[in-house]
């Protein structure tokens, strides 16, 4: 059995420890308010996007541009969002091992990664790192996201991938996060808008000064803000699962000093009995 010194500076170490998650905790649910705020705001806004884009290119079937085009697929590219820190339970692991499941070939696709999970993950499996980006924060801006997209975008155009595709976690609430992957390059309309057009329905939209101009500004937005969207989803991902685990370590932490009192109190009445004993053989030896 453990001796009391060693018993309390277990005790005394595990709630400094309870202390430090507990806090990490109370941080993690401040900052998630705020990021959870930004990525339902962001939403509608994607959503709208996307599907004026589908629109404009389903009743545009004879449409030339760069990011449009398909190519025959020799390589493709992953544009992987995950966290800088870790502490997340299994919020990047889950999303790392999700994303590598749809990789295809380790030796020809290319990564592109945000933040230092995810860096590290492909890094040490030695897959091809395109891009790097680290030190993401919480609200990015917006010449960060147009120089991330703008590198995605150039990727695709200069031939290096044939796809793109966009892996990052949809924030559903706080105890459920969902792995996502979805398509960036060539754009693709959505399947609702290619059946109205097949059964003739005509488009709601005016577009001035010409589909075609708005389509070569517009195309380069949209991916800005597929890409803004889903860090925004991803921080309030990460948030939600950091306060679960610090949550989860806290209540941990305090079965572990329940337990460890327990342990102490035994040990101490133990301690004393045997005082109790020697006192009393001591007394009959004595007689």
């Amino acid at each position: 059995m453990k001796s009391l010194r060693e018993i309390r500076r277990r005790i005394r170490s595990v709630k400094n420890t309870q202390q430090i998650t507990k806090a990490m905790e109370m941080v993690a649910a401040a900052k998630l308010r705020k990021a959870q705020e930004r990525a339902e705001a962001a939403r509608p806004y994607a959503e709208q996007m996307k599907a004026i884009i589908s629109r404009l290119v389903s009743h545009m079937p004879n449409l030339q541009h760069q990011l449009l085009e398909k190519r025959e697929v020799k390589n493709t590219g992953y544009l992987v969002i995950a966290a800088d820190r870790g502490l997340c339970g299994g919020y990047n692991t889950g999303l790392l091992r999700f994303a590598s499941g749809h990789i295809k070939d380790k030796n020809t696709d290319q990564i592109l990664t945000i933040g230092k999970k995810a860096r590290d993950y492909f890094r040490r499996r030695q897959y091809n790192l395109y891009a790097v980006h680290l030190d993401m924060e919480d609200q990015p801006g917006v010449k960060k996201v147009k120089d991330i997209s703008q590198e995605a975008i150039k990727g695709f155009t200069d031939g290096n991938y044939d796809e793109l595709y966009l892996a990052y976690t949809e924030f559903v609430n706080v105890v459920r996060q969902v792995p996502r992957i979805v398509k960036l390059l060539p754009m693709e309309p959505q399947i609702e808008e290619q059946e109205e057009v097949k059964k003739g329905a005509k488009a709601l939209y005016t577009f001035e000064p010409g589909e075609e101009v708005i389509i070569d500004s517009f195309l380069p937005k949209y991916i800005e803000g597929l890409v803004y969207h889903a860090i925004l989803e991803a921080k309030a991902s990460e948030y939600g699962a950091k306060m679960t685990a610090m949550g989860s370590a806290t209540e941990n932490a305090q079965e572990m000093i329940e337990s460890l009192t327990i342990v102490l109190n035994r040990a101490r009445q133990a301690t004393i009995t045997q005082e109790i004993l020697e006192i009393c053989n001591t007394a009959l030896a004595l007689q």
